[in-house]
């Protein structure tokens, strides 16, 4: 896992996070609103084999990888690397809303 703050991203003119995706451009992605408490991916193990980035927009949570918390917020991008276990939990407080896309294999 990669973390940084929205402020601290350096983009080029094309990509997010060029120093760390390469030339890999996204494959899917959307925007998920996560009710309080709620967890992603109900079964016990959910990998990749690309990498997944995430830009937290609203509350705070926890996304889990490899069974270690790492705690999350507004401002949050954090990249999940290819094989790399997690899920994604709301605080109980309010929702946490991401916005999250997959990586294709270029570039990599």
């Amino acid at each position: 896992m990669k973390r940084y703050r929205i402020e601290d991203l350096r983009p080029s003119d094309i990509a997010l996070l060029p120093a760390v995706l390469g030339e890999a451009k996204v494959a899917s992605g959307g925007v998920y609103v996560f009710e309080p408490g709620e967890t992603a991916h109900p079964e016990p193990r959910h990998v990749h084999d690309v990498d997944e980035v995430f830009v937290f927009i609203q509350g705070a949570g926890v996304i889990p990888i490899d069974g270690v918390d790492h705690s999350v917020k507004t401002g949050d991008v954090v990249v999940v690397e290819a094989g790399e276990d997690h899920h994604t939990r709301s605080s109980e407080d309010s929702p946490l809303v991401a916005a999250w896309w997959v990586m294709d294999r270029a570039g990599r």
